[in-house]
């Protein structure tokens, strides 16, 4: 019998620790969990909490009752219209989704396929660049800039075009692209990172076969882009539920539409905390705001799980 068979091999009897094994790692996860849980989670449960108090003459009471939310319901599509303002989120935020979605796409194709290699990481830093000033301030620049007497239409009639002289502020349009110039940075770097790693041999081989370019966009490089744009979908309808300042300086609340002139879901909660004494209620309806984001959220992550399966195989 050799030496080899009588030794055992040390690595053999013992299992092969990777860094996940490693006993600091609880201890390194520790500070991530105070964060979450103190400024994330407390709040929220005490959110959740504060929505089944009562108020009895101005006076917020701490108890377990559901009449905010009965009263809610009564008011969804009557008096306050909860429920046309939550529709009015919602229609704002997927279509403002799929116009987001869509600029961060072409921006990124543009900056993998089009950009020399060289160049794209410039080119990607001046992207996201509008995030070096406030999110208010770009805001206010928009209005100087849309509204009726700002710099779009002075140029337009300083250059003899008064026919093409928009009227937007205080629309829906001008509400979408506050919320487009806001969100466009994130998705296109989340675009960019999902195209350039798609694998170029793929391309090459689809061109050798005789694929058009529209071919190869349609069959390989869109499917193999489906988890990104799933990724990047849900953030935006999530962003853009929870914001309010788009819809008030630009939109005037968030313009009218096919629902009629009704403010968006956002926008009436902190009306309502501004105009009421009744924090049980304004906490009842940023609730459900919460659990209309998570119920977006799941939805995104199961499209974008169900991309990435299909991607896999």
């Amino acid at each position: 019998m050799s030496v080899l068979s009588r030794t055992p091999f040390p690595a053999a009897k013992q299992r092969l620790r990777t860094p996940n094994d490693s006993p600091l790692k609880l201890f390194c996860l520790l500070p991530a969990a105070f964060w979450y849980g103190v400024f994330f989670l407390l709040p929220l449960i005490f959110l959740l909490w504060i929505g089944f108090w009562r108020v009895e003459n101005y006076v917020n009471v701490p108890d377990f009752t559901a009449l905010n939310y009965i009263e809610i319901g009564e008011n969804l599509f009557a008096r306050a219209r909860y429920g046309l303002a939550l529709l009015q989120s919602l229609y704002v935020a997927l279509t403002n989704m799929v116009f987001a979605v869509g600029f961060a796409y072409l921006i990124a194709l543009a900056l993998v396929y089009a950009v020399p290699e060289r160049w794209q990481r410039l080119a990607l830093l001046l992207t996201i660049a509008p995030f070096w000033s406030s999110y208010v301030l770009r805001l206010y620049a928009w209005q100087t800039i849309l509204s009726k007497s700002g710099l779009l239409n002075a140029t337009l009639g300083y250059l003899g075009m008064d026919a093409l002289k928009v009227d937007i502020i205080y629309t829906q349009i001008a509400t979408r692209i506050g919320l487009i110039h806001f969100l466009a940075p994130i998705l296109v770097v989340i675009m960019y990172v999902t195209v350039r790693n798609i694998d170029r041999t793929l391309i090459e081989a689809a061109r050798e076969l005789g694929a058009s370019r529209w071919q190869v966009f349609r069959k390989v490089i869109l499917p193999l882009s489906s988890f990104g744009l799933a990724l990047s979908g849900s953030f935006a309808v999530i962003i853009a539920l929870g914001d309010t300042l788009s819809p008030s300086l630009l939109g005037g609340g968030a313009g009218s539409s096919w629902l009629g002139n009704i403010p968006v879901f956002s926008g009436m909660l902190i009306a309502d905390y501004a105009s009421s004494t009744n924090l049980p209620r304004t906490s009842a309806l940023a609730t459900i705001l919460v659990l209309v984001m998570v119920g977006m959220l799941l939805l995104g992550y199961r499209l974008a799980e169900r991309a990435r399966r299909n991607i896999s195989e």
